[in-house]
């Protein structure tokens, strides 16, 4: 989109007007933008409409956002921040990423956590790159400039301009030393913002608006958006950073100089190896079921790039020993075949199921169907910790339900139809826990030991085993490793309730645990007790 926002400031004014719109229907209690100091940046909080006009102008140096902090201090609880695309991607990675940080609080010189505020909204600016402030200091003092002087820097066409009241002096922009992070920066249009915003494809007096976010789309309230931008403007620069970002990762490469490879990390299922290569984890297929397809292009990455394969525990493969240079472009190739990375960090991992019914001679419940339903609804959903589901077809257990976060476990409970029923003991034969006693010529099932396995219903030559209960033993806050943990019992008629009862386990998991990747959803429960942790499930 494109548009002009109500209140003057840089192109369009887009950002301070739509800040301001924020602040006066009570969105945020405050922003953080980039101020100036004789033009040199500086963060500032910003909490009223007349102080976001200080801000509005562009700044060509490299800034820092450290009034987030002050922010805290002050008390603000929810605020918008305006950022370069390097500031916003890693904020977001801030927020998307908690367990990377898996200590307490920060603390501050006082010995106090440090507060901060929530990040409501991230808006992020349009960036080819920055320059080292001594650098425009000294193009200011070739022309006899003072910079409290300057009305306007700008860019355009290749130019570095200044404007100030008397003249205006064009620099070529490749003449001006860049700030040299910017060279290893690929992002042009901050794409983890919620709203991105810049000249670039819009005319003269307009800003370009990318919104990114279902919470972006306010924007649209505060300003009247239309149609109409340039793209291939905008993809040029896009393009022209990208090959100037892999021109400069190239040559430190070839010199075995330090990379740090901080882009890898933008996709999910990958992690670092001991040996300083990654491994690539491809999330499981719904029951572990993969087409030859599938199995013939994670096998020819393997070979094309000297990987090795690895099956997980829950059906999943994983590509070992991929070089870091190499991660972003196997996992665009595993996508381009619609096969997902993933399973890694504080979310729902991969579902773990048996093959169930009609695959295994025990199973109770297609397992299958169920799996892909949660896979739909649960793929990557956020958590505490790791979340970990697991489907069986039968009271066997094979998948280890009762040692997941959430289990589910297909049951078929009998009873003996009397006049069916000849006592031949055939039941009896083939029940493995003891739960079935012969008398005279009848059946009687101790559903004490009964585990509801449903084998007495093939056994029985007779037909005279019908149906006591059949549905699903559900397990809530299981989990194995270093300490193993059953998980409380319930249960279930029907597999309708059970993609709404995970949803909202996990819920009340996220709302009452307190240390990000650190505790799992049974060490939740033992705190706050089962008892109160189901009453808030079941309140939802």
């Amino acid at each position: 989109y494109y548009g002009k926002g109500s209140i003057k400031g840089q192109d369009g004014g887009v950002v301070t007007s739509f800040l301001s719109y924020l602040i006066e229907n009570g969105k945020i209690d405050g922003a953080i933008v980039v101020g100036d100091n004789d033009w040199k940046p500086v963060s500032f909080v910003i909490k009223d409409k007349e102080a976001l006009k200080d801000t509005s102008k562009s700044k060509y140096a490299v800034s820092q956002l450290s009034a987030l902090k002050t922010a805290g201090d002050m008390g603000l609880e929810k605020v918008a921040v305006v950022g370069l695309p390097c500031q916003i991607e890693g904020l977001r990675k801030v927020q998307y990423h908690p367990y990377l940080a898996k200590h307490g609080a920060e603390l501050g010189y006082d010995g106090k956590a440090v507060k901060l505020p929530e990040i409501e909204y991230l808006i992020g600016l349009f960036c080819t790159e920055k320059f080292n402030f001594e650098t425009i200091e000294k193009i200011l003092d070739e022309n006899e400039i003072l910079i409290q002087d300057v009305v306007k820097f700008d860019v355009t066409s290749g130019k570095f301009i200044i404007e100030t009241a008397d003249k205006t002096v064009k620099t070529p922009v490749k003449d001006i030393e860049m700030a040299s992070g910017c060279k290893f920066c690929r992002n042009f249009d901050a794409d983890f913002a919620d709203i991105s915003v810049g000249s670039v494809g819009s005319d003269d007096g307009y800003s370009t608006v990318i919104i990114r976010t279902e919470k972006g789309n306010e924007i649209k309230k505060a300003i009247d958006l239309k149609e109409g931008v340039d793209l291939e403007a905008i993809d040029k620069l896009r393009n022209f950073k990208l090959n100037r970002f892999r021109k400069a990762i190239n040559e430190r490469y070839e010199n075995d100089e330090f990379i740090s490879y901080y882009w890898n990390d933008r996709s999910g299922g990958m992690g670092l190896r001991a040996d300083g290569n990654y491994f690539i984890r491809v999330r499981a297929k719904p029951s572990g079921f993969y087409d030859v397809e599938d199995a013939e292009v994670i096998n020819e990455l393997v070979k094309e790039y000297d990987g090795k394969l690895k099956l997980t525990n829950r059906g999943g493969y994983e590509i070992h020993d991929i070089k870091p240079i190499d991660v972003e472009e196997v996992i665009s190739k595993l996508e381009a075949n619609n096969l997902t990375t993933g399973s890694e960090g504080p979310l729902v991992r991969a579902t773990l199921a048996c093959p169930g019914a009609h695959n295994c001679a025990l199973g109770l419940i297609e397992t299958t169907p169920l799996c892909y339903e949660l896979e739909e609804k649960f793929t990557e959903f956020p958590s505490n910790y790791k979340f970990k589901i697991a489907i069986n077809g039968c009271p066997n257990k094979c998948s280890r339900p009762q040692l997941h976060d959430f289990g589910i476990n297909g049951v078929k409970f009998p009873t003996t139809n009397p006049d069916k029923c000849n006592g031949c003991g055939r039941c009896l034969d083939v029940c493995k826990v003891e739960a079935i006693d012969i008398r005279g010529e009848m059946s009687y099932t101790n559903y004490t030991h009964c585990i509801g396995c449903g084998k007495c219903f093939n056994a029985c030559p007779h037909d005279a085993k019908e149906v006591k209960f059949e549905g699903y033993d559900l397990f809530v806050g299981g989990k194995s490793g270093r300490e193993v943990v059953e998980g409380i019992k319930l249960c279930a008629d029907s597999a309708d309730e059970i993609a709404e009862l995970i949803e909202k386990v996990i819920t009340v998991y996220n709302r009452l645990a307190i240390k990000p990747q650190k505790e799992r959803l049974a060490s939740t429960m033992k705190r706050v007790g089962q008892a109160r942790f189901m009453e808030e499930v079941y309140k939802l």
